[in-house]
């Protein structure tokens, strides 16, 4: 869920952090369906070709759909790949020497012959047909998982090979606050190896996991986006309130903790003394760019759109909502401080519950629908 990384010209004329007026003007959005008869198509991804990559959680399957709009199965279901409630095959990612590799990367549950099971992120290889991948390697495993639920999992590349993986808590308690846990947190690791970076905060730990932790006190990381200065952003999923957008800064910690308060509480607490920024912590914690408020929208996928076509939303954060069955753009400042929101009515309630949103390299704007059957993945276009 993130930005496309090959830029044609025509659209780099025109920086994306560009000085904009208070109250923006609104293009005109035009929506077609790509593709129809998906279930639980959780994130797309583009090749150099225009060839897509789409993920469906359920089915534990990635399909390559051609700019023809011929569509095969490149990977089914394989060995030890497990769903069940909010984790299956998530995330996608195009590796950023593909051209020379044809390795691209996943999120996805995994369990093991004994059941123990976690959440892990591995790197394929597409053969030069396009009609299969392989396994190549795990980049990292271990990242906790109980039911399924708050499985993650968000994928994006950064600058240098960089790879951010956002991660959910597993709806355990300590998880997010842990620094030795994979859950609750924004991973950076090389893209091919898996190894920790060595600028991450915690890299002289002796904990392999915690040298690997950017961010912490993260609930549901659904949706990570680049954005053209670079900085990594994230969406993050609320309790019953308080989905968030964040600006991620090395070795922040976002303030989740939802552990019990007082004898009763429940032993994942997610009550009114839980809140998604929790400023009773020791240290300081990071504030949201964006809140849901008081009622949770379920915000999943985020993607900043690149396109002059947008006009002044030209850079804007698109982000894609399940509850709220709607499609939200967000207009931040270049210093990250949020300025203007927009739900654009074409979006609002007339597909269903929206989870992907992708930048293509075509500058529309991609977004996966998540209904459960006869899914769709949307083409979103824009006139000034």
């Amino acid at each position: 869920m993130r930005s496309w990384r090959v830029v044609p010209a025509a659209v780099l004329a025109v920086p994306l952090l560009v000085a904009t007026p208070a109250n923006a003007e609104r293009p005109d959005l035009t929506v077609t369906v790509v593709q129809s008869g998906l279930e639980h198509p959780w994130d797309l991804a583009f090749l150099p070709d225009g060839s897509m990559l789409v993920t469906e959680r359920d089915r534990k399957r990635v399909s390559l759909r051609t700019p023809e709009g011929a569509t095969r199965t490149v990977i089914d279901a394989p060995a030890h790949m497990w769903s069940g409630g909010e984790t299956g095959l998530m995330a996608v990612e195009v590796a950023s020497d593909f051209a020379s590799t044809r390795e691209f990367v996943t999120c996805h549950g995994f369990r093991a012959s004994t059941g123990v099971q976690d959440v892990r992120v591995v790197r394929w290889r597409l053969n030069r047909a396009a009609t299969s991948a392989s396994y190549v390697r795990t980049l990292v495993k271990g990242l906790p998982s109980t039911s399924g639920r708050h499985g993650g999992c968000a994928l994006a590349i950064g600058s240098r090979n960089q790879l951010y993986i956002g991660t959910g808590d597993a709806a355990v308690g300590r998880n997010a606050q842990r620094l030795t846990s994979g859950g609750g947190k924004v991973l950076r690791v090389d893209a091919t190896t898996g190894r920790p970076v060595p600028t991450n905060p915690f890299v002289r730990s002796a904990n392999p996991m915690k040298q690997r932790v950017f961010t912490y006190g993260h609930r549901n990381v659904q949706g990570l986006a680049v954005r053209s200065d670079g900085r990594v952003w994230s969406v993050e999923q609320g309790s019953y309130r308080d989905d968030e957008v964040n600006r991620l800064s090395k070795g922040g910690n976002y303030g989740w903790n939802p552990v019990p308060r007082r004898a009763g509480d429940a032993a994942y607490n997610e009550g009114a003394d839980s809140p998604m920024t929790d400023h009773r912590l020791p240290g300081a914690q990071v504030p949201a760019r964006w809140r849901s408020g008081g009622d949770t929208v379920a915000a999943s996928g985020g993607a900043f759109v690149p396109s002059s076509a947008w006009g002044d939303w030209r850079g804007a954060l698109a982000v894609s909502a399940l509850k709220d069955t709607s499609l939200r753009l967000l207009r931040f400042s270049k210093g990250g401080a949020l300025r203007q929101t927009w739900k654009p009515q074409v979006l609002d309630g007339t597909y269903g519950r929206l989870r992907g949103a992708v930048a293509g390299p075509d500058g529309a704007l991609y977004v996966t629908t998540s209904n459960g059957s006869n899914d769709k993945i949307l083409r979103v276009t824009a006139r000034p």
